[in-house]
């Protein structure tokens, strides 16, 4: 909602919390910034789990 984003990894023991204030109360995500967002969570993620 609004661009606010939750992504929770319990295997990572990782929580991302993304906070936005677009006006686009549909979504307000802007695909050139949030598209990738997905696989670089996943990514960060794997990365923890080697650390």
């Amino acid at each position: 909602m609004n661009g606010q984003y939750i992504w929770i990894d319990p295997v990572a023991e990782m929580v991302i919390v993304k906070l936005s204030s677009s006006p686009d109360a549909a979504g307000g995500t802007n695909e050139s910034n949030d598209s990738d967002a997905p696989l670089l969570y996943m990514a960060l993620a794997e990365w923890l789990m080697k650390h």
